[in-house]
């Protein structure tokens, strides 16, 4: 099975720096969008929330998933059909993982003809942690279009 490469952030004010940043840009690219969709509508006011909404779907996709936890890992799988492993990124953090990456798509040609599209999507999931991870463990691979990330739990000594 094919690796995932992950970038590694054991320190977690600096996870936390890195991982508002990403928010911000995210936050950044709905907010255009969401104008670009009023400007679209003639300016007119009355429908902000659902021009949000609508520019949030599309910039960041939030696949499905699950996690699964015992006393040594965390476990996560999420269903990413149409990545390839090059275009996904994974951030990996005492506290939380998050998984990014861009999933190309064209319509060669047929542009004029298409009414609308879902396939290309923008992933972007943060997935916040109960326990402590150790980041240099993290291990990720893609199979299949599921994407299976194990991280190693940090234990605490006991008192």
């Amino acid at each position: 099975m094919p690796h995932v490469s992950i970038n590694r952030i054991p320190d977690q004010e600096k996870a936390a720096s890195v991982l508002l940043s990403q928010a911000e840009q995210n936050f950044e690219n709905i907010q255009r969008r969401a104008f670009g969709y009023f400007q679209q509508r003639g300016q007119r006011q009355g429908n902000d929330l659902g021009d949000w909404l609508r520019a949030e779907r599309e910039v960041v996709w939030k696949p499905h998933s699950e996690m699964v936890e015992n006393d040594f890992a965390v476990v996560l799988r999420v269903a990413v059909p149409g990545f390839d492993i090059k275009a996904i990124q994974i951030t990996a953090a005492p506290y939380c993982l998050v998984i990014q990456g861009t999933a190309a798509h064209s319509h060669q040609g047929l542009e004029s003809r298409v009414r609308f599209c879902e396939f290309g999507q923008r992933l972007f999931r943060c997935f916040d942690l109960d326990a402590r991870i150790d980041p240099k463990t993290v291990a990720a691979t893609l199979d299949r279009g599921i994407l299976e990330i194990v991280a190693n739990k940090v234990h605490q000594p006991v008192p």
